[in-house]
């Protein structure tokens, strides 16, 4: 029957960050042993097979009964070892502590009025489990049997228990359901003749007629599963070789147009040794780095800042505002950050940076500051105009990405696992492509060739020669090389072997050049600013609301 798709949703979980069990067990085998007496109530033996890897303390137990039944007596034994059971309103923790081992936990326990007697017949209508199991359980097998030997018997199971049972000549009815799933339902539904339970009490109505129409309608709804299944196999086979195609079509184009831009990009002359000033520092940072810009960054973006005099720097440590008046608004949000939000107006301090994120009222404000910034970063890039626009090949990649996945779902409502791997694949590759497909422009191409070999060169030119630098080419390539660093810069990097000449100069003209302290005031007040966040999840119930599940702790 319909698995209501869950292993295609199972399929684009592994996709993305999902929820992590705490212990990391497998249920490998499952037993459940529902014994019915004369007074209507089932006494059930449970025994599970846990794999566990690394160290648990034990297993659980979820069991919510239907209205109008109780479960009492709960138990649990590992051999003749009894084991400790707490409870915690519908749910059992049986304390059994290990590690890198497999263990089998036998449960018992009564469900009190178990049974449902009517005129023409008692059934036991029961979910033993829900879509609040969290572990798939392998070859579980489910067994009723009467409080004597029965001949008359009407039995069903629905979603995962359908077309699994099987009667045997004592009237006992065993459910293999195989694997689970987790999150799945599977009730199970057994009908003796009622004088099998004579101390059980007599509800007006009949029942035989409603499983035996559920029977005739769940028949009706699995041929023609089975029908739409052959048609949905056949669409999906004929279907592959196209997808399959078509992705190739886009990455093919993709790779040739890319190849070709490079041939004609690489007979034409990049242009001077120091790029031009087309870009900010932190946007050259972006555009030829990555988009996350972290705190060597923005002490890049502060030496921008000194570079065109906007901010006065009177020492290592000491800043002053001189103008506002600036045409980027990544540059003026940086400076209300630093001199409205952390200084005094005029002026600020690198160690206040510190001091304030130290206060955990701050974070907040701080972090949606440099989501601005970083934001007003990226504004500036893309109205540069640096990306070919090719808007033709990105729907045509978004409208394959739809059709893709509307086979993964077709495919996956009717079981057809494999060929819903390739269509959830190849709709996942069509919508990268769709989002990362970016080629350059030639300006964006050659832009990002300057500062690509002016990084390679930074690392094997003498320090004599970025004598021959002026003071502000010299200024930029130094926020540069600051803002693309990971991790501080060491005096002996070539771009700081400054000579005497040069860095008493610098000295003269306001511009105190100390790489750790810039950077490393920044990244404290990143790691100061670190936030986390948690999730929840929630489900529904089996049959008259009733269900549960196992799980480990």
């Amino acid at each position: 029957m319909e698995r209501k798709m869950l292993a295609f949703f199972s399929f684009f979980l592994l996709l993305v960050p999902a929820e992590v069990f705490a212990v990391d067990f497998g249920i490998n085998n499952a037993d459940i042993q529902a014994e019915l007496d004369r007074e209507g109530n089932a006494f059930v033996t449970e025994r599970y097979t846990y794999e566990f890897d690394g160290d648990f303390n034990g297993i659980t137990r979820q069991i919510k009964p239907k209205a109008g039944t109780a479960v009492t007596g709960f138990s649990a034994s590992e051999g003749a070892k009894k084991l400790e059971v707490e409870q915690y309103g519908d749910l059992y923790k049986i304390h059994r502590t290990g590690g890198d081992e497999t263990i089998t936990i036998q449960l018992s326990y009564t469900i009190s009025n178990a049974v449902e007697k009517f005129e023409d017949g008692a059934q036991f209508f029961w979910p033993f489990f829900d879509d609040r199991n969290v572990k798939t359980y392998q070859d579980l097998d489910i067994t009723v049997s009467p409080p004597a030997a029965a001949q008359e018997v009407e039995y069903l199971g629905y979603e995962e228990a359908y077309g699994t049972a099987l009667l045997s000549k004592d009237g006992s009815v065993t459910f293999t359901l195989g694997d689970v799933p987790a999150g799945a339902n599977g009730d199970i539904r057994v009908i003796y003749a009622p004088e099998l339970f004579p101390a059980a009490d007599l509800k007006p109505g009949a029942v035989k007629n409603d499983l035996i129409n559920d029977r005739n309608r769940l028949a009706i709804q699995q041929a023609a599963f089975e029908k739409n299944q052959q048609t949905a196999n056949i669409v999906g086979l004929a279907a592959l070789p196209v997808a399959a195609f078509m992705i190739a079509f886009l990455f093919g184009l993709a790779f040739r147009k890319r190849r070709r831009a490079l041939q004609d990009f690489n007979a034409q002359d990049t242009g001077a040794f120091v790029p031009d000033d087309e870009l900010s520092i932190p946007a050259a940072i972006y555009f030829t780095k990555s988009p996350f810009l972290g705190p060597n960054a923005l002490a890049a973006a502060l030496v921008e800042l000194v570079r065109k005099g906007l901010v006065q720097q009177h020492s290592e440590d000491q800043y002053e505002l001189v103008s506002r008046k600036t045409e980027l608004l990544h540059e003026l949000t940086l400076i209300k950050l630093l001199f409205e939000q952390i200084g005094d107006g005029t002026q600020f301090q690198l160690s206040d940076i510190e001091t304030y994120t130290k206060n955990k009222t701050n974070h907040i404000p701080y972090n949606d500051s440099l989501s601005d910034w970083n934001e007003q970063v990226a504004q500036e890039v893309r109205q540069k105009n640096l990306y070919e626009n090719h808007s033709g090949i990105r729907w045509l990649s978004v409208g394959l990405c739809t059709a893709f996945a509307a086979l993964a779902f077709y495919t996956a409502r009717y079981d057809l696992y494999m060929e819903m791997a390739f269509f959830g694949f190849s709709a996942l590759a069509a919508l990268l492509f769709a989002v990362f497909y970016m080629p350059l422009a030639a300006r964006g191409r050659r832009i990002k060739a300057q500062w690509k070999r002016l990084g390679k060169a930074l690392k094997k030119m003498p320090a004599e020669h970025w004598e021959q630098l002026s003071q502000n080419e010299w200024m930029r390539v130094y926020a540069f090389n600051l803002g693309c660093e990971t991790t501080p810069i060491n005096r002996p990097s070539a771009v700081l072997a400054l000579s005497d000449n040069r860095a008493n100069q610098l000295d003269q003209d306001g511009f105190y050049l100390n790489t750790l302290l810039l950077t490393g005031i920044f990244m404290a007040a990143s790691s100061n600013t670190i936030a986390e966040a948690d999730g929840s999840t929630f489900a529904d119930g089996g049959v008259g609301d009733a269900g549960g599940g196992s799980g480990a702790f």
